[in-house]
This record gives structure tokens, sequence and C-alpha cells, in this order.
């Protein structure tokens, strides 16, 4: 692949599916390897899973590609906040992953997915895109902050030092949060 080749950006469709769940999958051993305890090693989602998300109308994935090859993904999803006493009516915009390739980062990837995130987010006259973002990824937070994102609604945890669960709801110890069978009874 050339180094000059243009970013294109796009509206990912059913057959991006594996790209995103790649990508996808180097953004999950990244948070795997900072918390453990809270990712599972080698957790993914299916393909069918993506293609469901990708054809909802509230939902849009986009795909960015250098020479013809998918090298990152944004994945987005609008909701409409109803009227209470408390808040007012609201159309946002969940922005829920920017993944790009290792081997990509730092070519303005990332940067030309959210143009095409907040270009849709303009275009559905949303009253704000809001993200999620980990505190221990410093990269990702320090990127969203050149963006032009800034802190909205924080969450805070006190640790209690509980066991995770696995995927039957049997508790399981922190040291052994990798997603094994539990032991027979």
């Amino acid at each position: 692949m050339r180094d000059d080749a243009p970013i294109v950006v796009r509206r990912a469709g059913p057959r991006d599916a594996h790209a995103i769940l790649a990508l996808g999958g180097e953004v999950q051993a990244l948070h795997v390897a900072a918390r453990p305890d809270l990712f599972r090693a080698g957790g993914s989602e299916t393909p069918a899973e993506i293609v469901a998300r990708i054809e909802r109308p509230d939902e849009a994935y986009w795909v960015a590609s250098l020479g013809g090859e998918v090298t990152g993904f944004a994945w987005a999803q609008w909701q409409d906040e109803p009227s209470s006493p408390l808040k007012h009516a609201m159309r946002t915009l969940t922005l829920h992953a920017i993944g790009v390739g290792a081997a990509y980062r730092g070519r303005g990837i990332g940067e030309r997915l959210w143009e095409a995130v907040r270009e849709e987010a303009a275009r559905q006259r949303v009253a704000r895109v809001i993200l999620n973002v980990w505190a221990f990824n410093t990269g990702a937070r320090a990127f969203y902050e050149r963006l032009g994102f800034t802190p909205f609604h924080t969450r805070m945890a006190v640790e209690m030092g509980g066991a995770a669960l696995d995927s039957a709801g049997a508790r399981r110890d922190h040291a052994d949060a990798a997603d094994t069978p539990p032991e027979p009874a």
C-alpha cells in the first residue's frame, strides 16, 4: 500500500463486518491489557451482530480505508431522549467507538472518521454527540479532546473487591477473570 494513498471514509455495509471485528479485536486487546478484571481476553461479537447493527435505522458504522484496505471504523447510535420534569427532550448521537488499526494510527484516519460522524450528526440535527472513554485510556482521551470533546457526565466507582461473574452468572475470582468454564459442582 502506498504511503500517499488517500483515506476514503464511507458508510459500512454488511461486507465490512469481518474487518470491523478484526479492528474491534485490537481495541479489545488494549482494554484487556489495561483492565483484565473488566474485559475478556479474546472477547468479540459475531459478524451477524455487527451486520444487524449496520442494518438498524438508529445505528451506523463508517469504515476508513487506504488503498482499498479497511483500516478503521466508527460506530454510533442515535437516541431520542423524551422530555421529563427534569430534562428537555433532545436527540443525541452516542459515539460508541472509533477504532484504527495499530499499523495505521497517527495518519489522520481517526480524524476523518470523526468528520464523517460529525457531518451526519449535523444532518440529523442532534443536540450533542456523546461518548464514553475509560479513564485508563489516556491516548483515546487525548485524541477525543483534540477533536473538541469535553467532560460532560462523569461516572465514578469504588472498587469493592467482589468477584466478576462468568457467562452463567456464577461468581469468579478476579485472578481468573478470563472466560473459562466453571468447575462442575
